[in-house]
This record gives structure tokens, C-alpha cells and sequence, in this order.
């Protein structure tokens, strides 16, 4: 951490502090968690470490996680950076999904970076500048040994929205991670999880009445969660069905 650009550089961005490892599930996604814990402590020779032996035979070290929406895919990018910056590793997160607000030299540098996170890359596909912006910070991280991309998105590298082709090619370079949909009983587990960080008395008959009337993706049943978390603390009362129905609409 002695360059101060990169140290400027991670300075920005706030991220979800309750989305770390510990509260994500893993189950069916053990082995791209297993390497994504095992990034931090790696660095900065990450190379020579036995657990990344996969990326360092990459031409272009990149990690994708890929899959529709609530996988969890920014969950563990949150958790990586939580990690990364728990151990003083150089590193900035960027969602692309956010692009419209920044100007195309965002990606300028990055390359010194020891981890480049990068959220939802499908955002760009189809903007021209900005698949070429990105497919020359690909090219820089090529050059330089050190830098290590893991990214998110909802597209594979053959996917007609991205234009340019040299994009779609390095996508490809990298290692891609299918992300795996929870079963009823990991989402059960991991809305328990949240809650319990909450603080939140959920006795089992509202918690199987919120899995089976609401949003089956896990980033709706996360935001119902947290305004039932709101509305408990207003209303001064335990979590129930009668509050759960309230929240839901269904009185």
C-alpha cells in the first residue's frame, strides 16, 4: 500500500458491510469460493500460490462469475473486497452499471492495481468505448505480471450484445464460474443468516410464509427483509406472519 494512487483509488466506493464469506452460502459454488478466499492472502506473488495455480497459467488472469440476477455474484465480489481490504491489498471495486455516470478514462491505471473487481460487466456490451476502454485495460493487465481481474455478469463472452469481437475473445481467456441457484433449504439458511445479523426474532412459521410469498431471487427476498427489519423496529414487535403479510400486502 505505498503506491498512493492505488490508495486513492479504493477510497471511493462504500460497499454492503454484512456481505461478506461468512454470510454468504455456498452451497453448489464451493470451489469459486474456495479461490476467491484464497486471493487476498496470496498477494502480492499470487502466481506462485498453489490454491491460484488455475489463474496463473491464464494468458489474461481474469475470474468471471457468471448467472442471472440473485446468484449472489456481487455478494462475493463485496466479500472479496472486505478481505482484500482487511489485509491492506491494493485493490478498487467499479459496477459497471454505473458507467453512464463516469468518464471513459476510469479504467486509466488501473493496471497497478493488485485486484481489479469488476461488477456487472454486461452493463457495457454494446457501447462501443466502453467495451474498447475495457478491452484495453485488459490488454495493460496482460503486460503487467502482478494485476488480477475478477468480475461479474449476466453474459458469456459469445453473447451477441458485446460488438467487439477482441472484447468477447479476452472474456474468454479468462477461468468462468457458473454460478449455482440456491436450493429452498440453502435460501431458508440464508435468510435466517441475515436476519440473525439483523437482530431479527424470526420464528419459523413467518420465515416459511416470507420464503413461499415473496420474490424467489435472493436480492428481493434480502431488500424484503431489510423493510421488514425497518417496520419491525417501528412498529416496536417481533417478526411475524400478520407483519409479514403487511409488508407484502396481503391483508
Amino acid at each position: 500500500m505505498n503506491d498512493p494512487f492505488a490508495m486513492q483509488l479504493t477510497l471511493p466506493v462504500t460497499l454492503p458491510t454484512d456481505e461478506t464469506f461468512d454470510s454468504y452460502v455456498d452451497e453448489g459454488n464451493q470451489e469459486v469460493v474456495a479461490l476467491l478466499k484464497g486471493i487476498p492472502s496470496a498477494m502480492p506473488a499470487w502466481q506462485d500460490a498453489p490454491s491460484l495455480v488455475s489463474l496463473s497459467a491464464l494468458h489474461l488472469p481474469l475470474v468471471t462469475l457468471l448467472g442471472g440476477q440473485g446468484l449472489g455474484k456481487s455478494h462475493l465480489l463485496y466479500a472479496l473486497c472486505h478481505q482484500l481490504a482487511q489485509q491492506n491489498v491494493n485493490h478498487l471495486y467499479l459496477n459497471l452499471n454505473h458507467h453512464a455516470q463516469w468518464s471513459f478514462d476510469i479504467f486509466d491505471g488501473l493496471e497497478n492495481l493488485s485486484v481489479i473487481c469488476l461488477d456487472n460487466i454486461h452493463a457495457i456490451a454494446g457501447h462501443a468505448r466502453w467495451e474498447e476502454a475495457l478491452f484495453d485495460l485488459f490488454n495493460r493487465v496482460i503486460e503487467n505480471p502482478h494485476a488480477l481481474i475478477v468480475g461479474s455478469s449476466q453474459h458469456g463472452p459469445s453473447h451477441p450484445a458485446f460488438q467487439l469481437p477482441d472484447l468477447s475473445s479476452r472474456l474468454a481467456w479468462g477461468v468462468i464460474y457458473h454460478l449455482i441457484a440456491l436450493n429452498d433449504e440453502s435460501r431458508k439458511e440464508v435468510v435466517r443468516l441475515r436476519a440473525n445479523q439483523r437482530g431479527l426474532r424470526l420464528s419459523e412459521q413467518a420465515l416459511q410464509f416470507l420464503l413461499h410469498h415473496s420474490d424467489r431471487d435472493l436480492r428481493s427476498l434480502l431488500n424484503l427483509l431489510a423493510r421488514l427489519d425497518t417496520r419491525s423496529l417501528q412498529e416496536q414487535k417481533k417478526l411475524s406472519v400478520a407483519m409479514v403479510k403487511r409488508e407484502l400486502g396481503l391483508n
